[in-house]
């Protein structure tokens, strides 16, 4: 056996138990490069440079192709939950709110913390444009009442 040979089915091995450890689609693209290279250090020991740009290639191919289906399939989709439905609703602000420190909101009753990308003085209108955790996002609005 070639040396390139072993060293592509050492990897190989490497990268099927590194994947087999983490469950997370990790290295499985590497495997397939690693195979596609030993084949061919199988039938061209010496075709160093053609060995090491198919795996680059094969496991690039193999990423771009099966991660974003296998990604779809595993990933689960997001739960709408009844917080979903104060997006679009007016709150006040009771906590000053900055880009970079949370504030505070009452909407119908209830504080909540928030974000925003301006600063919103006590007192003002926002909107909800979105939540993020159990933070809400939300954006300043007309001075009006809910």
């Amino acid at each position: 056996m070639e040396l390139m040979q072993i060293v592509w089915l050492v990897l190989l091995v490497a990268f099927l138990v590194l994947e087999g450890v983490t469950v997370a689609l990790v290295s499985i693209w590497f495997c397939a490069g690693a195979l596609v290279a030993l084949v061919v250090a199988w039938f061209l020991p010496q075709a160093y440079a053609l060995q090491f740009l198919l795996f680059v290639v094969v496991s690039l191919l193999a990423l771009l192709a099966v991660r974003p289906v296998l990604r779809k399939k595993f990933v689960g989709k997001r739960v709408a939950t009844n917080a979903d439905a104060n997006i679009g609703k007016k709150a006040q602000v009771v906590t000053e709110i900055q880009p970079a420190r949370f504030g505070r909101v009452k909407l119908e009753g209830l504080e909540w913390t928030a974000k925003a990308d301006t600063v919103l003085p006590v007192g003002s209108w926002c909107r909800v444009t979105g939540i993020e955790g159990v933070k809400l996002v939300v954006e300043p609005a007309e001075n009006e009442e809910v």
